[in-house]
């Protein structure tokens, strides 16, 4: 296979894929449905119903956790 065959089908799909990833981007912008970030950025649905254990989980600061002398 020539190598501007290799360099031009490379540059082909980058093309594609910046095309799609601006695409996907203008249509989160307009408002309109879009899969850019759809699960991840946003957190995923959970399937389970929410069980309560009784517990509370407490979060504490990271300054909180340093070891003291």
């Amino acid at each position: 296979m020539p190598l501007w065959l290799q360099n031009l089908i490379v540059l082909t799909l980058v093309t594609a894929c910046l095309a799609y990833a601006i695409y996907q981007g203008v249509r989160s912008l307009y408002g309109k449905k879009s899969r850019l970030g759809s699960c991840c950025a946003k957190g995923c649905a959970s399937t389970q119903p929410a069980t309560t254990s009784g517990q509370k989980i407490h979060f504490l600061p990271s300054d909180m956790l340093r070891k003291r002398r």
